[in-house]
């Protein structure tokens, strides 16, 4: 993919994250986890934090079968060069 086409996206989403902001900032909402209660919380601040936690599980996710599989290479690989 091109470097500005990246830049391009990265602009608009940051535009759109800002225009969310703008317009949701005054909205007070209460965040219930179970075990303590966050009153008065802003939206955009649970929304994005809402985006980082499910960008974070993506990644442990991806990271343990990333991990899965270059196990696998690896004993192919073995097994490839013994049979050498």
């Amino acid at each position: 993919m091109k470097t500005w086409v990246r830049i391009l996206n990265f602009v608009v989403a940051a535009a759109v994250a800002a225009a969310f902001a703008l317009a949701n900032g005054g909205q007070r909402v209460r965040v219930e986890l179970g075990f303590v209660t966050l009153r008065s919380v802003s939206l955009p601040v649970v929304v994005f934090a809402a985006v980082l936690l499910g960008m974070l599980a993506v990644l442990l996710a991806g990271l343990r079968a990333d991990l899965r599989n270059r196990r696998r290479m690896e004993r192919a690989r073995r097994l490839f060069e013994r049979d050498e």
